[in-house]
């Protein structure tokens, strides 16, 4: 990891009263907010995540999207844990449309099971993109990484660990409802009409089929920016024949606040190893940059799978969403934002420059 980001990343544990916002607000209480910032060969996200299980006492519970066996060290955590007296849930995707993601998926469920732990599939109509543990309903960590080795040792992607008991529980029912196929469409929706124009707070940020919390919530905070806007996106898409579609609309915002004079700078992952992935960022990042944003791509040999906006330098929303219809309105999906606490973000900042310096403009 590039030493500079290291050392702000150690320095920004950081233990604050907030509040957090689902709806209406919260009561504050003592927070822990920690960004979990990968590089290939260094993964702070398993070596948090481990320390996290290992101090469980109750509860753990697991919605992943891919959670594979070799060459994860974080099951070994897991395990000991249940050995514990730990109660873990383990949730998964199965897929209608991918039956290798559901076979994969497959050998971990019944590895789970074969040693007494609770482990199962989602509904398969609807794909399960989150990647969320939840520890004693207190603990949380979201964010863009996979239960795979590649995720781990060779990608770059955006974490986030909170302890916050409002925090936990609000990801806690979710997890609940997902576990006992209680979550229709429309149930989990946010009324943003007490959304705050000042102070810090935490929103956590799920998603199920037709909610679209994560787009309200990046509008809003697109909206309200004053100076910057910096993404890091895997996958994002422009669909010309849908004038009206939900990544359309985060790509017309970005545009309006470049039009208000913001710094607008979009990085997104070339996806060479992806050729419909790749169409896709290659598209949206021509519509962009013919409307005035600035677009880079990473380098190709990498996969950034980061799923970040930094608004203004002190506010972040990260989390498994990516940019395209699916992720945006139809599938299960776990997202964090942090607003107005720069501490917390300047790690996230310091790698978008960081992977902004070495990107490749259009044509290059």
């Amino acid at each position: 990891m590039n030493g500079h980001l290291q050392r702000i990343i150690r320095n920004v544990l950081v233990i604050l009263t907030l509040v957090f916002l689902v709806g209406k607000m919260a009561l504050g209480e003592q927070t822990i907010v920690f960004p979990l910032i990968d590089r290939p060969g260094d993964s702070s996200y398993c070596q948090y995540a481990q320390v996290a299980f290992d101090g469980a006492t109750s509860s753990i519970d697991l919605l992943l999207a891919d959670a594979r066996l070799d060459d994860n060290p974080l099951w070994e955590s897991v395990l000991a844990a249940k050995s514990r007296g730990v109660q873990v849930r383990v949730l998964v995707d199965e897929s209608d449309w991918a039956p290798a993601i559901t076979e994969r998926n497959r050998a971990t469920v019944n590895f789970l099971n074969d040693r007494d732990i609770e482990a199962r599939f989602d509904d398969p109509a609807i794909t399960t993109h989150a990647k969320l543990a939840v520890i004693d309903r207190k603990t949380v960590i979201v964010g863009s990484s996979n239960w795979n080795k590649y995720s781990f040792r060779e990608q770059e992607q955006t974490n986030l660990l909170v302890t916050n008991r409002d925090v936990g529980e609000v990801f806690s029912s979710y997890f609940d409802r997902l576990w006992m196929d209680k979550l229709p469409c429309h149930g989990v929706e946010f009324d943003l009409s007490s959304f705050p124009a000042e102070g810090s707070w935490i929103v956590p940020i799920p998603d199920t089929c037709d909610t679209a919390n994560y787009l309200k919530i990046l509008l809003r905070l697109l909206e309200q920016s004053e100076h910057s806007i910096h993404v890091v996106m895997y996958r994002a898409s422009y669909y010309p024949d849908y004038q009206d579609g939900s990544s359309n609309e985060i790509l017309h915002a970005l545009i309006s606040a470049a039009s208000r004079g913001l710094e607008v700078k979009v990085l997104l992952d070339d996806c060479s190893f992806y050729p419909e992935s790749a169409e896709a960022n290659l598209q949206a990042a021509l519509y962009l940059y013919l409307h005035g944003i600035e677009v880079r791509f990473d380098d190709p040999g990498m996969t950034t799978h980061a799923k970040l906006v930094i608004v203004d330098g002190n506010s972040v929303i990260l989390g498994s969403t990516n940019w395209n219809y699916y992720s945006l309105e139809k599938n299960n999906e776990v997202d964090i934002a942090v607003i107005n606490l720069p501490a917390v973000v300047a790690p996230y900042e310091q790698l978008f420059r960081l992977l902004w310096k070495d990107g490749r403009v259009i044509g290059n």
